[in-house]
């Protein structure tokens, strides 16, 4: 019936100015003896004109109600594959417009790191951490066991006729313990076994933390999570200093999403939550559903003395140098300084330090103090013995 309407209609709107041409012309034709038969064209074309503006509301509304449905869809629309191509490829820019506002395609590369190729290997150069080491070891044991069962019993469900089996277990992880403890590390190694076993299709880690998942309103977090999970999607998702989320309605919204996918996607992603431990138990407590969702929990502890003087001798070599018996020495005394500092980081304070040292040996070497055979080798008065404050100096911590 509207569709009928708007024939009327189109037809009122092309007969108005016919009409009105035609009595002008009528008139023009007999004048000065205009005919009765000129009015008879010209009035009615006249007041049609003058009822258009009300007759195109009718006639815009109607071809609206016509064009697109209750939801204010397109008719023809509701399907992405009715779409003509040209059609398709507008659709796509949009999305891709409203996704790049939300986070852009060039952060999510960046977080993109690789897992270990050699995740045995790796994990035996980790200075301490045997407590870990062992935990990793033993996860890692069982998914080797895991991935024989599933091919013998994809064996054995092949000879007898029948399908495929059951739902990927759920690999998710937590790692928590203090700054610089290596959770980072060890997160890339346990992508190289994930990879290794099957568990996940592409050896990568997506490495992010807790504040960069939130967004200025619930709606964007929760669109944001779900872009960066598409993309870590067939390998890792790691998410350091994850207690974030707990901090507000945003980190909520991301909470939710993150539950849902890990619910949703098994087998598809793979998700580490990592964080100070104190701050990681308020996390999982915020939701009852969150602990029921990881089947593993790493705790990292503080290095010792020992073992950070360890990680400062492969840190500087693998600057190119060798380490005195004062300079370890004076390492020690140091590092002992540095525990009891508010802002001591484990492994990043040892990079601090080793980065402290080599702008000393320049200087050293520059201004004539050490000799050039000296060039490769630290010495004591290369390290200062008392810790660099930096910015906490100026903030009085």
């Amino acid at each position: 019936m509207k569709q009928l309407k708007n024939i009327f209609l189109l037809a009122v709107f092309t007969a108005s100015p016919l009409l009105m041409i035609a009595g002008v012309m009528v008139a023009v034709y007999r004048f000065p003896d205009i005919h009765w038969f000129a009015y008879a064209l010209f009035l009615p074309g006249f007041l049609l004109f003058l009822a258009n503006k009300k007759l195109e509301k009718v006639y815009n509304r109607n071809k609206q109600e016509l064009e697109y449905d209750e939801s204010g869809r397109r008719r023809g629309m509701e399907d992405y594959s009715a779409m003509s191509k040209r059609e398709r490829i507008e659709v796509d820019k949009q999305k891709l417009a409203a996704m790049e506002r939300i986070v852009s395609s060039t952060a999510l590369k960046r977080m993109a790191k690789p897992g270990s190729t050699d995740p045995d290997k790796d994990m035996e150069r980790l200075v301490g951490m045997t407590g870990a080491k062992e935990r990793m070891r033993a996860m890692a044991a069982r998914m080797e066991y895991d991935r024989e069962a599933a091919r013998q019993g994809r064996g054995n469900r092949k000879k007898a006729g029948k399908g495929a089996a059951g739902e990927p277990e759920s690999r998710h992880m937590l790692f928590i313990g203090s700054p610089g403890t290596g959770k980072t590390t060890a997160a890339r190694i346990m992508t190289g076994f994930l990879y290794r076993y099957g568990f996940i299709r592409e050896n990568k880690c997506l490495e992010t933390d807790g504040n960069f998942l939130k967004a200025s309103t619930a709606a964007d977090t929760a669109a944001k999570t779900g872009l960066i999970l598409r993309e870590a999607s067939g390998g890792v998702l790691f998410i350091d200093e994850a207690y974030a989320l707990a901090m507000d309605v945003a980190g909520k919204a991301a909470v939710a999403t993150l539950m849902k996918r890990m619910e949703d996607d098994r087998g598809k992603v793979v998700i580490i939550l990592a964080g100070y431990t104190d701050e990681m138990r308020k996390l999982i407590a915020s939701n009852p559903g969150f602990a029921s969702r990881f089947q593993n929990c790493i705790e990292f502890p503080d290095y010792t003395e020992q073992e950070m003087c360890e990680i400062f001798r492969l840190m500087a070599n693998d600057k190119g140098v060798c380490l005195s018996a004062g300079a370890m020495e004076r390492f020690g005394i140091r590092i002992a300084a540095e525990k009891k500092l508010p802002y001591f980081g484990n492994a990043r304070t040892v990079r601090k330090v080793v980065e402290e040292a080599m702008d000393l040996h320049a200087l050293h070497m520059v201004d004539g103090t050490l000799s050039a055979s000296e060039r490769f080798f630290l010495t004591a008065d290369d390290i200062p013995s008392v810790p660099d404050k930096g910015v906490f100096r100026e903030f009085r911590i």
